[in-house]
């Protein structure tokens, strides 16, 4: 009663407690409270004569405010403010849970206090422009933007700073005493670099004296006498540390080291460097280049020259590597009319087995490359493309090139075809027009003379182009008449003479007539006009069986309500008549030949054959689709709809006819299918059955296989694959404290946190239910075309595990068929250490046995600080 009869005591003792926690610069204690309405007041209040003194240097006013409660102090120039504080000054921000604001002085003082549990709350954060920073203590002058801080916690870009005590310059630089430097977010860092003293220079680097490292609060014995570290915003050139370490058979080694040089803001350049005691040295230059809305890539050429061995023993090995990787893509906004990209990956055969560490790069049989430009004009038909494509057998060496190839293309015309059409159309409004034309210079070679000039010297080029005047009739349903005249001529750059020759054998001592094919050098056109006309008739059939609703009734819960079948058979006929009488001549007799065999004069010396035929073409084309489809009902919900299932997606058979073939008229039987079962299960499948039988000699003759062994087939060709990939669902129960890999709180049925406690990492409890998945894959292939026959079989899995939020496991292997054993297998763990990361890479099998065990700071800044221990698969060799 009394503390109410009389408020103003409260408000007096109250004052009394600030005042003595100011002059002991303790944190205060207060109690919770409901807080009050804010109240902001202008510093204007103070316009006195003691306040007009100090205008000189506050050239801006200051606002501040408080949640809780103030307290103005006339005499004194003093703002005293509790509760959610807050004091804006031009770019200056402070906000805490209890700030007295000196305006005599110019100075600000904050701190925090503990509530009613003794917990903290409400530390000083400071923000001056773009630097923030938290502590327990801040005292802060306006005029000279100095400060002097205690506990200070601060983000500098990427890293964070703790110390004890703190000194801010007017420049904003900032020296610190016993602190603390880390790229750990958390309150109490798992690790830190201890620095006795430091200087923090803002948007450019942080100096130390003496440091130590210190893990877990144990300090190692990893004394630095001076400590540098980069503190810029955005990218810098600098020095790229290497990894170092020892292999039995390359020595001991430098590996990854260089220069970064970020030249400007849309390209930088990397250079990298690996040297070896025993020999091997190698290079790195990669870059990464960027313009906004135009384009982007990067770069990548390495070099290696590797030994292994001792000189003058017989392990002794000296190979050439080198890989070749560019990426660059266009952005969509860049040109709408012209696009030019490129993704090339080329090297050495065997450059991902002596270099590569990835599961994936090591086990790639084929690379290919291509760089491609195309363009297309607005509002015409017209259109370009060109492109350089390299093909390459990583297990054979050989490469394929394409330098260049091109297309020029016009898209079809109707050139009859009324703007305004009345009535129905004409059938010459049908005929079309359209041109297309191709450039090619195929290159076939090895990978060690890709770069010599020998590569250039069985080049083969050719360039041709077509103009096809087309039209169609369709006299009924599901039947097609298309009448064609096609004009084509190719450019050759040489020709070809054969002859006899008088040849002198010495042995022998006598003289022969041998025929000699000479090749002309020089450029050489060909062409012919080509009619043609196609028949066509493609039907479709279906077949559908749907259970009668009594049976529906009797059986309610049979999934099965109806099965469809559609069969697609096609056939068509196209006819060529013989033009030779009509086209010029290019086939000569062949030299010695007395049954009228002749050759053509452009016979294997370009890329396409010769526009002309001798005599006339008719092929019967037969094919015959056939798909399988199932309607079953909902299991989870019998209002729903029906659903489809494919039981075959696909099944086709194909073959065709020569008419006018004087021998082998049917071709093979070629047969595909594909379907999905389960929505999980892909499965395909192909063959091909020939009609003819083969000879002692292996060779295909002109009789049936029929008359031969009484089947109507013989089994040419036969391939099978099946992939299936499965994994878990999402996590839904566990243990009591554990999270799911969501990192959401486990519970049980009953909704609260389960009490089957199951410890299996620190702190971590383990989720049966754990994220997982399993990828398998099948391949067999059969081929026998001749006596011999050759089967290849493929068996290759591989996936991961999630044991908890923080460990996983991944594998990737598969089992050789031939000698029976587990293929290339690799294992991997990983362990999410907060701030750092932990991960083993295991090769147990094989040539490439190995393993890599790492733990490293996950911050880039602090990339270096790891510990590493290998042994490499260069060792077995």
């Amino acid at each position: 009663m009394y503390f109410k009869s009389y408020p103003w005591v409260l408000l007096f003792f109250f004052r009394v407690i600030s005042l003595m926690n100011l002059f002991a610069q303790e944190p205060l204690y207060l109690t919770d409270s409901i807080p009050p309405p804010v109240d902001t007041i202008k510093v204007d209040i103070f316009s006195t004569d003691t306040a007009s003194s100090t205008s000189a240097f506050i050239d801006a006013p200051i606002d501040y405010q408080a949640v809780d409660s103030m307290i103005y102090d006339v005499k004194e120039h003093k703002v005293y403010l509790f509760g959610d504080a807050e004091v804006n000054y031009q770019d200056i921000e402070l906000k805490a849970a209890y700030i007295i604001l000196d305006m005599s002085n110019d100075e600000i003082f904050a701190t925090f206090v503990r509530d009613s549990l003794g917990e903290e709350i409400g530390r000083p954060v400071f923000k001056e422009g773009s630097e923030t920073f938290e502590s327990e203590i801040l005292t802060y002058n306006f005029r000279t933007r100095r400060g002097i801080i205690k506990n200070i916690f601060t983000e500098q870009e990427g890293g964070y700073l703790h110390s004890e005590k703190t000194k801010k310059h007017e420049d904003g630089e900032i020296h610190l005493q016993k602190g603390k430097y880390t790229t750990c977010d958390a309150e109490h860092p798992h690790f830190y670099i201890a620095l006795s003293k430091a200087k923090v220079i803002p948007d450019d680097k942080i100096v130390s004296g003496p440091a130590y490292l210190v893990v877990e609060d144990i300090p190692l014995p990893f004394v630095m006498p001076f400590g540098f570290f980069p503190n810029q915003k955005g990218r810098a050139s600098g020095v790229i540390i290497p990894e170092y370490g020892e292999e039995k058979n390359r020595g001991f080694f430098f590996r990854q080291g260089g220069w970064y040089f970020a030249l400007n803001d849309y390209f930088d350049m990397r250079i990298l460097g690996d040297i070896y005691t025993k020999g091997t040295y190698g290079f790195n230059v990669s870059s990464n280049y960027r313009k906004r809305y135009k384009f982007n890539g990067n770069v990548s050429i390495r070099y290696y020259k590797n030994v292994s061995g001792e000189w003058s023993l017989p392990t002794y090995k000296f190979t050439k590597d080198y890989s070749i990787r560019w990426s660059h893509r266009q952005d969509a906004k860049a040109n709408p009319n012209s696009t030019f990209s490129a993704s090339v990956n080329m090297s050495t055969s065997k450059y991902d087995q002596n270099h590569s560490r990835s599961a994936t790069e090591y086990l790639r049989g084929q690379k290919n490359s291509s760089i491609s430009f195309s363009k297309r004009w607005p509002n015409s038909p017209f259109n370009l493309a060109t492109s350089l494509s390299h093909s390459q057998n990583n297990q054979t060496g050989n490469v394929s090139l394409n330098l260049p190839k091109a297309t020029f293309n016009m898209s079809r015309q109707y050139p009859f075809k009324r703007k305004k059409r009345v009535g129905s159309a004409k059938w010459y409004e049908n005929i079309e027009i359209s041109y297309s034309s191709k450039l090619d210079n195929q290159i076939r070679t090895i990978d060690t003379l890709l770069f010599s000039s020998a590569v250039f010297d069985d080049m083969k080029n050719g360039y041709r182009h077509d103009i096809p005047i087309s039209t169609q009739f369709r006299p009924f349903n599901n039947f097609s008449i298309s009448p064609q005249v096609r004009y084509s001529g190719v450019l050759y750059t040489s020709q070809i003479n054969k002859q006899f020759v008088d040849f002198y054998d010495p042995d022998l001592d006598s003289t022969y007539a041998i025929v000699v094919t000479d090749t002309i050098k020089g450029l050489k056109y060909a062409h012919a006009y080509l009619p043609s006309i196609s028949f066509t008739l493609n039907p479709k059939i279906y077949g559908f069986f749907q259970l009668s609703e009594a049976f529906q009734n009797k059986n309610p819960n049979f999934p099965i309500e109806a099965v469809r079948h559609v069969i697609t058979p096609s056939v068509s006929f196209s006819f060529t008549p013989d033009m030779s009488e009509y086209t010029p001549n290019y086939y000569r007799p062949e030299p010695g030949d007395t049954t009228g065999k002749t050759y053509s004069i452009f016979d294997k010396v370009g890329l396409y054959n010769t526009p002309t035929l001798r005599g006339r073409s008719g092929v019967v084309n037969f094919s015959l689709t056939n798909n399988l489809e199932m309607k079953v009902k909902s299991r989870k919900d019998t209002t729903q709809d029906s659903k489809k299932v494919k039981l075959l997606e696909s099944l086709s058979f194909s073959t065709n006819y020569n008419v006018y073939a004087d021998s082998l008229n049917w071709a093979p039987v070629s047969m595909r299918g594909r379907t999905r079962l389960f929505n999980l299960v892909n499965i395909s499948f192909g063959g091909s059955f020939d009609p003819y039988t083969i000879n002692e000699n292996g060779r295909k003759i002109n009789t049936f296989e029929f008359e031969k062994t009484g089947k109507l087939f013989r089994f040419t060709r036969l391939n099978f694959s099946v992939d299936f990939r499965l994994k878990s669902k999402a996590s839904t129960g566990g243990s009591r404290g554990g999270q799911d890999a969501r990192g959401q709180q486990i519970v049980g049925e009953d909704g609260q946190p389960s009490e089957d406690e199951f410890t299996m990492f620190d702190d971590e409890y383990a989720d049966f239910s754990v994220p997982w998945n399993l990828s398998i894959r099948y391949n067999y292939n059969y081929s026998k075309s001749g006596l011999e026959k050759n089967i290849t079989r493929t068996f290759n899995f591989s996936g991961s595990v999630t044991l908890t939020r923080k460990w996983s496991i991944g594998f990737n292997s598969g089992w050789d068929f031939r000698s029976k054993k587990l293929s290339y297998t690799s294992i991997n763990f990983s362990r999410d250490l907060h701030c750092w990361q932990m991960a083993l890479s295991w090769i147990p099998l094989g040539n490439h046995q190995s393993y890599t065990f790492r733990i490293n700071a996950k911050a880039s800044i602090l990339r270096d600080l790891k510990y590493e221990k290998r042994k490499s698969w260069y060792d077995r060799n």
